[in-house]
């Protein structure tokens, strides 16, 4: 048994907090186990059992059997685990040692002492198999979140190693890459290799075939076997599921019925012949659009389209090559930082941009304290934040390092900093990954609701038909499309280019919905008070 996990528990020293009760996980060659859960369950940590991290990097209590390669695991020091288990963490970021792409694919092999020859063709197979063979000469520090996950894959295919985890593969990739990663995975067992993947989005891996289901709530097991089996228990408010199965569990589709869009009020952020690059490399070209207050938008497009780009132009992070930012009609270069802290909450695509306080109380101070809050104010702006994205019933919230949060936590944590400055416009770039489907529906909600506008960047097509008014596809370095989301849903030859994919939701909904009206979203089959 290349994994053997029983009864495992895992306390972590600096919190005194359980984290995992009593979990059992076997894996063997061919094997395709799917572990999902809400955020913060315990799924990360299950997977720092498996390669080591627990105990030897995160100082940690350990209980029960945890066997790699048939060995006790805390009897191996990380470079021997590394050798039978591969990681990709969730936040790429993390792993990334190489200033360029082939340089960070070297760097493992390298420290094994492997012959020059043998390293090249490794890099060259690795990056055939992923698809980046155009990103070798790239420095890091260019590559978009999903380039940075397909670069850290092909990283842990060139170790070669006898098992593979994966923490939320698709949080940072667009549609195609992902089906292009989880390929590649499925190639990687169908070979004799072993494969454990943490995913809330499940409707995506069914047709990577995995063999068995974890499911995991407050960290102990919910559910342990079959995809059938977990089709019908798994609990449809947490999880992402396929259409077809969410309407089996309803016995029939509900009636729909949600209330009109809001009109879209004066321009809040208008790119005019905009283009915009980094060095000598161009992203986008001449770009045009009209973005309003009042309006949910939501940014489409492939890895490395310039979707972050764009928006960055928006408070400045980026300066154009070309042509102009306006924001509420003047120029941006004319607006102080201050001015565009209240007009735009920015929140990073990657949490640790934006997390540098001992404390999630610091941090949430800090914005506001800059604006000239009182201590009244930053207290009640701070909860109010904690409430809406869902983090007010974490246990001494206040007081907890931002680090010991779960990456999705920390994912909603930035967004409550972002509130707390009390802005007019959000610009979320990926806010709702690594988010379990619960956590996504109820924020997402609240955040719609309670903004004069919000500009969001996602890669969940369904999330984007169903939140937003407006969906504006980034690809080929220009503004490819520009359409309503029933239009979006309608007409999939304007997407389908783009690195997206028709999901079951929108082949269920074409046939029900006019191309003008507003699309459901899943979670309406999940609600507390109606449950399937």
């Amino acid at each position: 048994m290349i994994i053997d996990v029983r009864d495992a528990t895992v306390r972590y020293r600096s919190t005194g907090r359980q984290v995992l009760h009593g979990i059992d996980l076997a894996v063997d060659a061919g094997d395709f186990a799917l572990v999902s859960g809400p955020s913060g369950c315990g799924k990360s940590t299950l997977l720092r059992l498996l390669n080591g991290l627990v105990p030897h990097a995160y100082r940690a209590e350990v209980g029960g059997v945890v066997r790699i390669g048939g060995l006790d695991a805390a009897g191996q020091t990380i470079k021997q685990l590394s050798t039978i288990v591969g990681t990709l963490l969730q936040d790429p970021a993390k792993q990334i040692v190489g200033t360029t792409v082939f340089t960070e694919l070297a760097f493992g092999p390298e420290n094994l002492g492997l012959p020059r020859a043998e390293i090249r063709a490794r890099i060259d197979e690795a990056a055939a198999r992923v698809g980046i063979e155009h990103l070798l000469p790239r420095a890091t520090h260019e590559l978009s979140g999903g380039e940075l996950q397909l670069v850290a894959f092909a990283g842990v295919l060139v170790m070669r190693p006898r098992a593979v985890v994966v923490d939320e593969p698709l949080a940072n990739l667009d549609p195609d890459a992902g089906r292009r990663l989880l390929g590649e995975l499925r190639r990687f067992v169908d070979d004799g290799g072993a494969a454990v993947v943490v995913e809330h989005r499940v409707e995506e891996l069914l047709e990577f075939e995995p063999t068995q289901v974890l499911y995991i709530e407050g960290g102990r097991t919910g559910y342990a076997g079959d995809i059938p089996g977990f089709l019908r228990a798994a609990p449809v408010a947490h999880v992402k599921l396929p259409f077809p199965a969410l309407v089996a569990r309803a016995g029939e589709l509900p009636a729909i019925s949600q209330p009109p869009r809001r009109p879209g009020g004066s321009s809040r952020l208008t790119y005019q012949g905009v283009s915009l690059g980094y060095g000598t490399r161009t992203v986008l070209e001449k770009a045009d659009l009209d973005l309003r207050s009042g309006e949910r938008v939501a940014i489409l497009g492939r890895n490395g389209a310039g979707k972050s780009t764009l928006l960055r132009a928006a408070v400045r992070l980026l300066e154009p090559t070309a042509g102009r930012v306006l924001v509420d009609g003047g120029p941006v270069t004319g607006r102080t930082t201050l001015d565009l802290a209240t007009t735009f909450g920015y929140v990073f695509q990657n949490p640790g941009q934006a997390l540098f306080s001992a404390s999630v109380a610091e941090e949430l101070a800090f914005g506001p304290r800059n604006l000239g809050m009182t201590q009244d104010e930053i207290d009640e702006v701070s909860r109010e934040a904690l409430a809406t994205m869902l983090l007010d019933h974490e246990s001494d919230i206040m007081a907890r390092p931002p680090h010991t949060l779960s990456h999705g936590q920390q994912r909603r944590l930035t967004v409550a900093l972002a509130l707390a400055m009390r802005p007019k416009t959000l610009i979320l770039d990926e806010p709702t990954a690594g988010q379990d489907l619960h956590s996504t529906t109820t924020f997402m909600e609240r955040v719609l609701g309670g903004m004069e506008s919000v500009y969001f960047i996602t890669h969940d097509v369904d999330l984007a038909l169903t939140a937003a008014d407006r969906l504006v596809i980034v690809d080929g370095g220009a503004i490819a499309a520009d359409a309503s989301p029933s239009e979006l849903a309608h007409r999939p030859a304007l997407w389908s280019g783009s690195g997206l994919r028709e999901t079951s939701l929108v082949r269920a909904v074409r046939d029900r919905l006019p191309e003008k009206g507003p699309i459901p979203h899943p979670f309406v089959l999940a609600r507390k008070d109606n449950p399937p």
